[in-house]
Order: C-alpha cells, then sequence, then structure tokens
C-alpha cells in the first residue's frame, strides 16, 4: 500500500528527487515519539567554540560560537507496490521494493563525485517557503523489512549531515 503523505513537517528533496513524493513509493517518516522526521532539519544545529578560562580569577573569556556540521538521522520507509520514479503500480511488490531501494541507493543514498561530495537538498516549509542546504549522505542503516500479503516494506535509517550547520 503507498505511503500517504501529509506535508506538516515540509517536504525533503535530494539532487532533485522528493523523499515524500506523491505517489507513496517511499517517505521520510518521524516515528511515534516524533524522532527521524524533518522538524529538526530545520530547527535543530550544532555549534563549536570555547571560551577561554583565566587562571586565578572567577568566570572566563567568552568567545562567539559558530554554527558547524550538523549530523540527522532520518527514518525512512519504502514500499514496493508501486515503482517511485514511474508512479506505475507493481504486482510483485518484491521487485518493486527491490527497483525503489535501487533507485534510492543510484541517485540519493551513494556518494557524489563531486568538489565537496554534496547532494543539493530542500525542504519545503509547512507555509510554502523553502529552505537549502548542500548535505553530505553518510549512509543508510536497514532498521527492518517484511515481505508479506500487504505487500513488501522496509524501514531504515537515512544518515546525512549539513556542512554549513542547517537549511537557511
Amino acid at each position: 500500500m503507498p505511503l500517504l503523505h501529509n506535508a506538516r513537517d515540509g517536504i525533503l528533496t535530494v539532487s532533485a528527487i522528493s523523499m515524500n513524493p506523491a505517489n507513496g513509493a517511499w517517505g521520510v517518516i518521524g516515528d511515534e515519539r516524533g524522532e527521524g522526521g524533518l522538524i529538526p532539519l530545520w530547527t535543530d544545529f550544532d555549534v563549536r567554540g570555547q571560551d577561554r578560562i583565566l587562571p586565578s580569577a572567577m568566570g572566563v573569556i567568552a568567545y562567539p560560537r559558530r554554527m558547524t556540521v550538523t549530523r540527522h538521522d532520518l527514518r525512512l520507509l519504502v514500499v514496493g507496490d508501486i515503482i517511485g520514479s514511474t508512479s506505475v503500480p507493481e504486482t510483485d511488490t518484491d521487485e518493486g521494493l527491490e527497483v525503489n531501494l535501487e533507485y534510492l541507493r543510484a541517485n540519493v543514498f551513494a556518494p557524489v563525485v563531486s568538489a565537496t561530495g554534496t547532494r543539493a537538498a530542500t525542504i519545503g516549509m509547512p507555509s510554502g517557503a523553502t529552505r537549502s542546504a548542500n548535505i553530505h549522505v553518510l549512509g543508510v542503516k536497514t532498521q527492518s523489512y517484511g515481505f508479506g500479503e500487504c505487500g513488501a516494506i522496509w524501514v531504515g535509517t537515512l544518515q546525512i549531515s549539513i556542512p554549513a550547520g542547517r537549511f537557511v
């Protein structure tokens, strides 16, 4: 069964490929605790910097903090009853899952051979505004998968990092 999407936390696009396509072949979806969804991509970021300790004095000399590379783990579901790249229904859901995972591997997951090794990504915000960033896809980790009467499904974690720290 294709995934039904709503844009409550935005729509992520990586290398011009929607990670929540309208055909429902795959989707970045948070878990029951809200973890692994898209809201952290536009709210959370890491900082670097350190204050200087003053020997024999109270306090420290404060130094500025700067955004730094930020890592996110996104929960990704992929189904096999529709081919994501063509929107054609697939009767053999096992083969459909294989086709969808191979498409994502080739176009989103695999390392990029470029000067920075990054992929262009955008988030369509719930308000309609967009934010963009160059991202590294660090890898994919399988959480679970299954084949059965309801079709084939794969659940995993898409690991990304944002060298600039956040989407802007």
